[in-house]
């Protein structure tokens, strides 16, 4: 074999790794975008449609993320039906700046959830949806 030839298979393995590569990243970038934007739908329906509660937060940590500015936090919630049954939730969501002060461990906040038994998704009402 020639130098020319080798180099030409290596640079079309090359070629043909990096198209691959792209190709795989790609598809992975397009699916969680769709992922994420589904999750937001059924955040917002949950929001718009869901059973009104009421919350106490037993817990609250800072995520180490954010989102346009308001911090991301994880909200350990016991959390009351109008029925009074009670389950316990944890919700990660995005707190405006302003709302702060009422999300300390011990206050109560409003809620909707949507889902029976140990499917219940929960939001919280003055969290920071797009």
């Amino acid at each position: 074999m020639t130098s020319t030839l080798i180099t030409l298979i290596i640079a079309a393995v090359i070629v043909v790794f990096g198209l691959t590569t792209g190709l795989i990243l790609t598809l992975n970038v397009t699916k969680k975008l769709r992922t994420g934007k589904e999750t937001m739908q059924i955040r917002k329906e949950i929001l718009k449609y869901g059973t009104p509660a009421k919350a106490i937060i037993q817990d609250i940590a800072e995520t180490s993320s954010s989102m346009h500015g308001r911090p991301g936090v994880r909200l350990d919630l016991f959390v009351t039906q109008e029925d009074g049954q009670t389950f316990q939730s944890v919700v990660t969501t995005f707190i405006p700046v302003i709302h702060i002060p009422k999300f300390q461990k011990g206050c109560e906040i409003d809620v909707k959830y949507m889902g029976e038994g140990n499917d219940r998704k929960v939001e919280v009402e003055d969290a920071y949806v797009i």
